[in-house]
């Protein structure tokens, strides 16, 4: 079996045990999960190759379709969608031997940052239960947090993967836009929904990437992210990496011509994304606002229909400026291959701290690089509040927050489409630290 393989009743009797003080799934996909283990054991007696993922237990964010499951959405509203067939990206992770035992609670359609709106009820951080766990993927990040699972799926518009991984203590990584398709998932945004992958190691993650990618080429949906100039192709393609990470840093706030330039690209990234996040989620929900606007989340409904007020002469401006700052930002790597940040530009709060400023702190460093395309991927760098199991650990403070033990994570970022050279220093980064 591939490591952090185990049995399928044993991975059933970890989300058991886990899921529900959780509250971080939906829907135990049981049948699913012992219908993929059967066939990887007759693959297996057959004399078969075990393949990458073979065996590892995956959870699923609930805005992802399964054949023969409802895709809730974190939501009560009735999207009309009928029968569903599997996505392609958890068809991709299937094949590779992966086992989907659950689909996990949201954000209510993807909406939010903070993951304080479902129908479900809030997400229990494993970190502390006190602790945000921020969203949209919060139930993905939670399980694999806590130990129930090794491997998660959620998406990411402004940070929906990356920022639940930092408020857990996770792995989050975003791929650069369009390589892992997007069809089969509800969208938020499609200018800016990127799919992203849960883990504790850098291996899995790269494994499960590398399972999900498109061959050759990008989601239908998503288009595509240009090279950086003077490349007549990426250095790395996806899924050719040397190996070799990348060692020329630029690190955000750094007093110099570069470190001035990605400040701006920053600040007109979200900008865009204010008309671009606004307009395309309007049109996507305007018919069940005015039919079912009284079964929204009160937040997620009130976010939603801020985007009645933007124009399509506004938004056509946004997606041009986009295009322009994709080419133009790409600057930024003449000096350096990869560009590090905060993951967030606040420690991981309390929910009784939350105020109306966390979403811009929780997005500032994120979104960026949705608006971008980017491949970026946060890593846990201090604070451990759970058992060398992983397991939920319950101990510590009144609050359930370990003392001096607050998740602390840091963002990466490379090029577009050097998304293995990223990883493979990321891995090397968490060697160093």
């Amino acid at each position: 079996m591939a490591g952090g393989a185990i049995t399928v009743d044993e991975a059933l009797a970890l989300l058991a045990e886990g899921g529900e003080a959780l509250n971080a799934i939906t829907v135990t996909t049981g049948d699913r999960a012992r219908a993929l283990a059967a066939r990887s054991g007759e693959t297996k007696a057959s004399g078969g190759q075990s393949r990458p993922l073979e065996g590892i237990a995956l959870a699923v964010k609930d805005v992802i379709d399964i054949e023969g499951y409802p895709t809730s959405m974190g939501s009560a509203v009735d999207t009309h969608r009928g029968d569903v067939t599997t996505a392609p990206v958890v068809a991709a992770l299937e094949e590779a031997g992966a086992l989907t035992v659950a689909k996990t609670n949201c954000q209510e359609f993807s909406y939010g940052i903070l993951g304080d709106e479902s129908v479900f009820g809030k997400v229990v951080n494993p970190r502390g239960v006190e602790l945000c766990t921020a969203g949209s993927s919060s139930g993905s990040a939670a399980l694999v947090a806590a130990g129930a699972v090794p491997l998660a799926v959620g998406t990411d518009t402004a940070g929906s993967v990356r920022i639940p991984a930092a408020c857990t203590g996770t792995i989050g990584f975003k791929p650069t836009f369009g390589l892992v398709p997007v069809e089969g998932i509800f969208p938020l945004a499609p200018s800016c929904d990127t799919v992203g992958f849960f883990a504790l190691d850098v291996g899995l993650v790269r494994s499960a990437f590398l399972a999900a990618r498109i061959e050759g080429g990008y989601s239908v949906d998503a288009g595509q992210v240009q090279v950086p100039p003077g490349r007549t192709e990426p250095r790395k393609q996806a899924g050719a990496g040397s190996g070799v990470p990348p060692h020329r840093v630029l690190r955000a706030g750094e007093d110099s011509a570069a470190g001035r330039h990605l400040d701006s690209v920053i600040d007109e990234a979200l900008r865009l994304y204010e008309v671009l996040r606004k307009y395309e989620a309007y049109a996507i929900h305007r018919e069940f606002l005015a039919t079912q606007g009284d079964r929204y989340q009160p937040v997620v409904r009130e976010r939603a229909l801020a985007g009645a007020d933007v124009t399509t002469a506004q938004y056509e401006d946004a997606r041009a400026g986009q295009e322009v700052l994709r080419r133009t930002a790409l600057s930024l790597f003449d000096a350096a291959d990869v560009i590090i940040t905060p993951a967030m530009d606040v420690p991981v709060p309390r929910w009784s701290e939350i105020g109306p400023e966390h979403r811009a702190a929780f997005t500032y460093f994120s979104t960026p690089f949705n608006v971008l395309g980017w491949p970026a991927i946060t890593l846990p760098i201090a604070g451990d509040a759970v058992g060398a199991s992983g397991r939920l650990n319950s101990a510590g403070g009144a609050d359930g927050v370990q003392p001096d033990a607050l998740p602390e994570s840091v963002q990466l970022v490379a090029a577009p489409h050097e998304d293995l050279d990223l990883l493979a220093y990321a891995e090397q980064f968490l060697h160093s630290h």
